[in-house]
């Protein structure tokens, strides 16, 4: 004889997964020249403290997506050096697994010399796991992987350099 206790009963369970939860590493760097320009009140847009505005909002508006936030400042330093104290720190933590995110204001503040973003992002960062956001170009690298790729990356770091390749 068939039971008819549970028949068209069908038990639901949610899904076991569990979110991935970021280390985020937001990075922020001031040249000297836009110094310069904040100094005279030409343009304070990349100061290091609208830097950090912008990357603490995105970090407060976004806070279940990480578990932690480290910031780097490299202030007063060209873009086109990859030798920069925080910069370099930075790399390190990555290399640790301390951070496995990385959140820009922009693609010119993480690096001024396209071959060197490039190579960061595509490989390094990939290879690790790495996610890298760049808010004001909307790439990031784990929620839209092709925007790592797009044209506008080599182009704003293109044009960005040809702005920048002659200030310290």
């Amino acid at each position: 004889m068939a039971r008819t206790k549970n028949r068209g009963y069908q038990q639901i369970l949610p899904p076991t997964y569990t979110a991935r939860l970021w280390k985020m590493g937001g990075y922020i760097r001031l040249s000297r020249e836009d110094l310069q320009k904040i100094n005279r009140e030409l343009d304070d847009s990349n100061s290091v403290k609208n830097q950090r505005d912008i990357l603490n909002d995105f970090h407060h508006n976004h806070m279940d997506e990480f578990e932690s936030y480290t910031e780097y400042v490299d202030d007063g330093h060209t873009g086109t050096d990859t030798e920069r104290e925080s910069f370099q720190r930075l790399l390190g933590d990555v290399m640790s697994g301390k951070i496995n995110c990385v959140v820009v204001k922009d693609l010119s503040r993480f690096a001024r010399n396209y071959s060197d973003a490039g190579s960061l992002i595509d490989n390094l960062f990939v290879q690790m796991g790495v996610r890298f956001i760049s808010l004001a170009e909307d790439v990031d690298s784990y929620l839209n992987p092709d925007s790592v790729n797009s044209i506008i990356v080599p182009i704003t770091n293109v044009m960005k350099a040809s702005d920048g390749c002659v200030s310290p």
